[in-house]
């Protein structure tokens, strides 16, 4: 019993120093020679900028298909006068996190595949 303990005791100690021996490798290797500051600002240029017109037209579009569905059903309680509020909170909170995130793996991901396998 002591033994199985100890065991996983053991494991889970060096997989954290494996993670942070890995975590201080990439920190080290940020900022020791050769500097690739023009590749870096180029994929931030093509995961940021370029990407912004994708998130923001999915998250208009969600938004308005929200606000019309929410406005809907709103007006049959009285209380349309809450939409933009609503919406405003779930778009910023919930919502616009999630479709971010998902359009920039979807887009990123696909790009960074085609660039490998290119």
């Amino acid at each position: 019993m002591f033994s199985y303990v100890s065991d996983r005791a053991k494991d889970g100690v060096l997989e954290v120093q494996e993670y942070v021996n890995l975590c201080l490798a990439a920190i080290r290797a940020a900022f020791s020679r050769p500097y690739y500051h023009h590749d870096i600002v180029e994929q931030f240029e093509e995961i940021g900028v370029r990407s912004l017109t994708v998130v923001l037209l999915t998250g208009f579009f969600t938004g308005a298909v929200l606000a019309l569905n929410t406005g809907i059903t709103l007006d049959q309680f009285g209380a349309r006068d809450f939409v933009g509020r609503l919406i405003s909170a779930s778009m910023v909170k919930e919502l616009g996190p999630v479709l971010t995130g998902l359009m920039l793996a979807g887009r990123v991901g696909s790009g960074i595949a085609a660039e490998l396998g290119s």
